[in-house]
This record gives C-alpha cells, sequence and structure tokens, in this order.
C-alpha cells in the first residue's frame, strides 16, 4: 500500500467529513452566493442609475425654478415699462411726442413744418399705436444730427419711415424729408 492509501484509509473518519463539507461549500457558493453577488451588482447599478436619475430631475428643477423666475421679472420689468415709460394715453402720446420733436427741432436747427397723426390699435393688445408724419427741412447736417437725436432720446419714439420730399420744396428751404415718428400709450379694452 502506498502512503497515501494507508493514509486515506486510516484517517477516513476524519477526511470524508472535510470533503463532503468542501463539496457543500463549493455547491453553496455556486446555488447561493454566486447568484447573491450579481444581485447585488445589479442592485449597485440600479442604484446609481436612480442617483443619476435624481441629479438630473433636480437640475431640471432648478432650471424650471430659474424659467419662473426669469419670467416673473420680465413680467415685472415689463409692467414697469408699461407704467414709467410709455404714456398713459392717446393725448399724453400726441403731446409727448409733438413736444419731444419741436424740442430736437429747435436744438438741431431746423424746422417742423406740418404734421398729422394717425391712430391704430391691434387686436388682443393692451397697447396703441399712435403715428405722427412731419415734413422737416433743414441743412443736412442739421436732420442728420436731428434724426440722431431722436433715435437716441430716453422717450419711446420710433422713427419707422423717412423719406425725400419733392425737388422743388427741396430747393426752397434746403433738404426737406418726411418723417413717421410713432409711440405707443395704454388702452384698457382688448379687442
Amino acid at each position: 500500500m502506498t502512503r497515501v492509501r494507508r493514509i486515506l484509509s486510516e484517517k477516513r473518519h476524519l477526511i470524508v467529513p472535510l470533503v463532503i463539507a468542501a463539496l457543500a461549500s463549493a455547491l453553496l457558493y455556486v446555488v447561493v452566493v454566486f447568484p447573491l453577488g450579481r444581485q447585488v451588482s445589479a442592485a449597485e447599478q440600479q442604484a446609481e442609475q436612480q442617483r443619476d436619475l435624481v441629479v438630473r430631475a433636480r437640475q431640471d428643477h432648478q432650471a424650471a425654478k430659474a424659467m419662473v423666475q426669469g419670467k416673473q421679472l420680465a413680467d415685472a420689468s415689463l409692467q414697469k415699462f408699461y407704467q414709467e415709460v410709455l404714456p398713459a394715453n392717446a393725448s399724453v402720446a400726441r403731446r409727448l411726442t409733438y413736444l419731444k420733436l419741436s424740442q430736437l427741432a429747435r436744438a438741431a436747427n431746423v424746422r417742423l413744418e406740418s404734421g398729422t397723426n394717425t391712430y391704430s390699435h391691434e387686436k388682443g393688445s393692451h397697447l396703441s399705436k399712435v403715428t405722427t408724419t412731419y415734413t422737416l427741412s433743414g441743412d443736412y447736417r442739421d436732420v442728420r444730427r436731428f434724426i440722431y437725436s431722436l433715435e437716441t432720446a430716453p422717450e419711446f419714439m420710433v422713427l419707422e419711415n423717412i423719406a425725400l420730399s419733392s425737388l422743388e420744396q427741396q430747393t426752397r428751404t434746403g433738404l426737406a424729408v418726411r418723417l413717421d415718428v410713432a409711440t405707443y400709450f395704454r388702452t384698457e379694452n382688448v379687442d
């Protein structure tokens, strides 16, 4: 008998339980521990995905919150513009336009010769528009200075159109142009 066989036969009562325990451990690992390890790994990946979703949801929430705050700020600024910058009615708008254009004409050394007003209201809006058409005459440099002053004035007036007048009128008075200047005012009724 060889040495290994002799040890196995003499110590069989110790070796058999050890082999059974080793096989049971291997079987336990294959049947229980390995599948549980995979489940834990899958759960960790799912938890990571959920954390990413939570982070993205918080970022979306912050962006939405900032958008709401921006809209509120824009609404407040628009209301301030309506209250403080725009004329309250057609009469105030007409007076403001005439007064400011007269002051600018005097400062630029040009003449405002004739003017007409037209009113329009856009459906669904709280704003109406008054367009004032004036004939302006003077030297080219003075007319240019007047237009620059009008465009940089703090009052809300829009220079919509500039057109040269007839040749006879220009030779008589220097350069003659027709200006369409618009301003807006608040109206209460919305169509």
